[in-house]
């Protein structure tokens, strides 16, 4: 009986400690795995902060780039009317309006030859008729208005930019990285990109807005430029034609700012950069870098400013 109770008894230890050696082996287990899972969860961060850092500084310094060896070429860049792409659709505008011309000229000469009025309405339509006759005249050379419009812009910039200092984007945009307002916001977004990817977007997100918003204005002219090119004829048309001049000035005057906002935009590069290079020696860093800045802001914003204000220059 005695031993009996014994037995029971070792079973009873024996389950005990079965269980507890699982516990504790479970216990084990977890810490281990959350030990690993932590540590795989922080190589993954830094993967990931170390592709979001090598993302933001090829985007950011190959348009910078860019920036520093193109951007006066982009900015004399102007469609060419004589091309045979442009000229197909210009020409369209000009065989769709010619009889719009002829249809006005003999409706004039039939209202002075069988039709009666006050000596004034048939002198008004008498004036008429050389006006629709230069109209027409213009309408069929567009293409070369445009083309002397392209070199009177290109000629001007030419001089303008000629009086400035050389590699003016490079004083604005210059190697030497401890007075470059973009690497020094890089500068922040590499450091804090380390501890906190979300702190460091703010500095990636100015350095792209400003090098962006410089490409923007020149590409951007680039392509409306294009645009008013292929609908020339048409503007002149609606410009020439009474009824319709209020809408033609408007297309008109648009087309003349943006063709010469290649001129403003050299006024004030040369007159930023001018100012950068007068005053760089006598400032400290941290002056000059937003000096800097105030003048690439000045890129880009004096141009909008000159689309936005530049109205009603034109008569009628």
């Amino acid at each position: 009986m005695q031993i009996k109770e014994i037995n029971h008894k070792g079973k009873a230890v024996c389950w005990m400690a079965l269980v507890l050696g699982a516990i504790m082996l479970a216990s084990s287990s977890g810490y281990a795995f959350s030990g690993e899972s932590a540590a795989v969860n922080e190589l993954m961060d830094f993967l990931l902060k170390k592709d979001f850092k090598r993302m933001g500084d090829g985007l950011v310094y190959g348009l910078m780039g860019i920036c520093q060896r193109h951007f006066i070429n982009l900015l004399l860049l102007n469609p060419n009317p004589m091309s045979p792409g442009v000229l197909n659709v210009t020409k369209y505008f000009i065989a769709l309006l010619g009889p719009v011309f002829v249809l006005a000229t003999v409706a004039c000469g039939i209202y002075m030859i069988f039709f009666s009025g006050s000596p004034n309405v048939r002198s008004r339509i008498k004036a008429l008729l050389p006006g629709i006759i230069a109209a027409m005249l213009l309408v069929m050379l567009s293409p070369h208005i445009l083309n002397l419009l392209f070199y009177i812009s290109e000629q001007l910039f030419m001089g303008i930019i000629s009086q400035g200092p050389r590699n003016a984007m490079v004083i604005l945009l210059p190697d030497k990285e401890e007075i470059n307002p973009i690497n020094y916001f890089m500068a922040k977004f590499d450091r804090i990109t380390w501890y906190s990817g979300e702190g460091s977007a703010p500095f990636l997100f100015v350095s792209l807005l400003i090098v962006v918003s410089l490409l923007m204005v020149v590409i951007g002219r680039y392509l409306l430029i294009s645009l008013f090119v292929m609908i020339f004829p048409l503007t002149l048309f609606l410009y020439l034609f009474i009824p319709t001049r209020k809408m033609g000035k408007r297309i008109m005057e648009q087309t003349l700012i943006w063709i010469f906002l290649q001129v403003i935009e050299a006024i004030t590069l040369v007159s930023v950069v001018t100012i950068v290079a007068i005053f760089a020696p006598f400032l400290v860093q941290e002056v000059l870098i937003l000096l800097d800045l105030g003048a690439l802001i000045a890129l880009v914003v004096i141009p909008i400013a000159a689309v936005l204000f530049f109205r009603d220059f034109l008569p009628g």
